[in-house]
């Protein structure tokens, strides 16, 4: 594992720059900002600066702060904000094709969680895979007429999830809070073989051991559980005012990310359940 956590990227930052700029807005219309053109703040431009899609200018950061009579250290710790959303994520070093784009935003946040709660019904979760264990998950990839993925690009996207894990152990800031749900079938799935399986359940182990990391077996035996539709992810960050929680739920080719507090609410009640049913990995016979 790697020494060096992943920070978050600038979705995060866009995300809590435009929720601060629109509590700052508080009681001015967007008619009234477009309306004082020496601004330079078209309506569309203000509902992308405010939804947090975009990098996003210190200039007109500032401009707005003057506009909403902020004080002054408001005004500095905004604009600060501004330039970090201007940076390149934390895995464009491994080059902008080792990452989906619809997986490109969970990167981005995934770093900046507090908690992270999975359930997973067929695979072990990136971050607890092992290298050989994420290879062969890749090479399965794209099956019959479709070509398989270059090992270039394997390569590539195990060294991505091999450094997401890093978040794990990392000491500033503490490190998420990690609780795991596997289906019993993503462990006697023999991915890779033998030998890699025994591996990847040592890393389990290993992980389980951790006091911030919860992994947890749910039992074939348990039948029929709330979970059976799908696969998800729950992240829930520090300043949940400035950046709510998410579901993530992915396919092979796209993610959607859900942030209305009834799927949330839904979701929650779902992972309760299938950990209620569940056991220990620790306690798992192997």
């Amino acid at each position: 594992m790697l020494a060096s956590a992943p920070v978050a990227g600038p979705t995060i930052v866009r995300r809590q720059l435009g929720r601060r700029l629109k509590r700052l807005r508080a009681g001015v219309s967007v008619d009234e900002v477009v309306a004082h053109r020496q601004l330079g703040i078209s309506r569309a431009k203000l509902f992308k600066m405010e939804a947090g899609r975009h990098p996003v200018k210190p200039q007109d950061v500032a401009a707005l702060c003057r506009h909403y009579g902020a004080s002054s250290k408001e005004t500095e710790t905004l604009t600060a904000l501004a330039l970090a959303t201007q940076d390149d994520s934390w895995w464009h070093v491994y080059g902008v094709d080792a990452v989906p784009e619809w997986f490109s935003l969970y990167l981005d946040v995934e770093p900046a969680a507090a908690t992270i709660r999975t359930y997973e019904a067929e695979l072990i979760p990136g971050l607890l895979q092992t290298p050989q264990y994420a290879r062969e998950v890749y090479r399965a990839r794209n099956p019959g007429s479709h070509p398989r993925e270059h090992p270039g690009d394997i390569e590539k996207r195990v060294a991505v999830r091999m450094e997401r894990q890093a978040i794990l152990t990392r000491v500033d800031p503490a490190p998420p809070e990690l609780h795991v749900v596997l289906n019993e079938a993503a462990i006697l799935r023999q991915v890779g073989g033998d030998v890699v399986m025994r591996e990847q359940i040592a890393r389990l182990r290993e992980a389980a051991e951790l006091p911030n990391v919860r992994v947890e077996v749910l039992p074939l035996a348990a039948g029929a559980h709330a979970a059976m539709e799908t696969a998800f992810v729950i992240l829930n960050f520090p300043e949940p005012d400035d950046d709510p929680a998410v579901v993530y739920i992915d396919t092979p080719s796209s993610a959607a990310y859900l942030q209305k507090q009834v799927d949330i609410d839904r979701y929650e009640l779902i992972f309760g359940h299938v950990s209620n049913q569940s056991i220990p990995v620790l306690e798992y016979p192997t």
